[in-house]
C-alpha cells in the first residue's frame, strides 16, 4: 500500500506539530520548510482552498484551540510586537518580550487586566505548542512561529491593516524602529 506523501506529512504534523530539524536535512515530500538560520521547521502543505471549516470537518484543524477568538487576539498582539516592519514578511519576525505582548493584549480588552493577562499567558503557551509562536518562557521572549511563514503574501494586506489599528507596544529604551515604521 502506498501512502500519499502529502497525507502522511499532514498526519505527522497532527501528531508531532512542526518539528525543527537542521537546515542540512532534506525536506520530506508533502511538506514545506520554514527556514530560520541553522534550523528549519517542517510543516505540512494544506490543499488549496482548505478552509478552517473544511479541515475541522475532517478532524484536521490546523489550529486546535479551546478559545479560538481569544487565541486570535493574543496572536494579533504578539504579531503587533514582533512584526516590526509591516512592509516585510512576518516570518521570521523580531523577538519581543512577553510583557510587551501582554501589555498590547490588555490594551485590546475590557475589564480586569490582570485576569486578561493570565488568560493571554495560557494562550501564548497554546500558540507556541501549535507552531504559531515561538515562546521562550525562561527569557520572557516571544516571536512569530514557523506556521506564520506559510501565510501567502496575498492574505497579508488585511492583517497589516488590522495590526496598524492595534495598540502600540510600550516604548523600550534603546529600541529601534517601531511597528509599522
Amino acid at each position: 500500500m502506498t501512502v500519499d506523501p502529502h497525507v502522511l506529512a499532514r498526519a505527522r504534523a497532527r501528531v508531532l506539530g512542526g518539528p525543527s530539524v537542521p537546515a542540512s536535512d532534506p525536506v520530506p515530500p508533502g511538506t514545506v520548510a520554514a527556514a530560520d538560520g541553522a534550523r528549519v521547521w517542517v510543516l505540512p502543505v494544506w490543499p488549496d482552498g482548505a478552509t478552517p471549516a473544511l479541515l475541522e470537518e475532517y478532524d484536521t484543524a490546523p489550529m486546535p484551540l479551546d478559545r479560538a477568538g481569544q487565541a486570535r487576539r493574543v496572536l494579533a498582539a504578539a504579531l503587533r510586537c514582533c512584526w516590526t516592519r509591516l512592509d516585510d514578511a512576518p516570518w521570521p519576525g523580531s523577538p519581543s518580550t512577553v510583557a510587551d505582548v501582554l501589555e498590547v493584549y490588555a490594551g485590546m480588552t475590557r475589564g480586569d487586566t490582570d485576569l486578561a493577562r493570565r488568560w493571554a499567558t495560557g494562550e501564548l503557551r497554546r500558540l507556541s505548542e501549535t507552531g504559531w509562536l515561538l515562546l521562550d518562557e525562561a527569557s520572557g521572549a516571544v516571536r512569530p512561529g514557523p506556521r506564520v511563514a506559510l501565510w501567502p503574501e496575498g492574505s497579508l494586506a488585511s492583517l497589516r491593516d488590522l495590526l496598524r489599528r492595534l495598540p502600540e507596544p510600550p516604548a523600550r529604551p534603546g529600541a529601534g524602529e517601531g511597528p509599522g515604521e
